[in-house]
């Protein structure tokens, strides 16, 4: 429970429902608590961080913070024993049975890996064009298309 991130701790206001210590335990007998940390924090950054605050048009909370944290803690949609989240933990080769794995970056193995000089050429663009806007030599270019405000009133002309 202390895997938990601190602002769903609050909203749950420090309780855990009990419904959440029996998804644990039945986790516990596929998962190591090592594991099951890993998902927390992996599906907590990955999509629930910014749902604690998501709010629908009625400003009701969209997500309530229990069903947040049964989310991080349960299954996922693939029946597959071996497979966390699209990936088998084995490996972490893609899960044979899903449809679409979630995406998951690892820098080790990524396919180009930046260099100190892309790096700086990509960091001087950023900085010219950031000059450039700031100083107003170049204005950003609104796309043409229809205004979504009516036109302003002809102004009158009164003798």
């Amino acid at each position: 429970m202390q895997g938990f991130p601190q602002p769903l701790l609050q909203a749950l206001g420090h309780r855990v429902p009990p419904t959440l210590h029996d998804i644990l335990y039945a986790e516990l007998a596929h998962r190591t608590p090592a594991q099951l940390l890993d998902r927390i924090e992996r599906r907590w950054h990955t999509r629930w961080s910014h749902a604690i605050h998501e709010r629908d048009e009625d400003d009701r909370r969209r997500w309530a913070p229990q069903e947040i944290a049964e989310f991080l803690v349960g299954r996922g949609p693939c029946r597959n024993s071996a497979c966390e989240d699209g990936h088998l933990i084995r490996d972490s080769s893609a899960c044979p049975y899903c449809q679409k794995p979630e995406h998951r970056f690892v820098p080790g193995i990524a396919e180009a890996p930046a260099t100190s000089e892309h790096a700086r050429r990509t960091a001087a663009e950023i900085r010219q064009a950031m000059v450039a806007t700031r100083s107003g030599r170049t204005k950003p270019t609104l796309r043409p298309g229809p205004s979504p405000w009516p036109p302003p009133p002809p102004p009158s002309q009164e003798p």
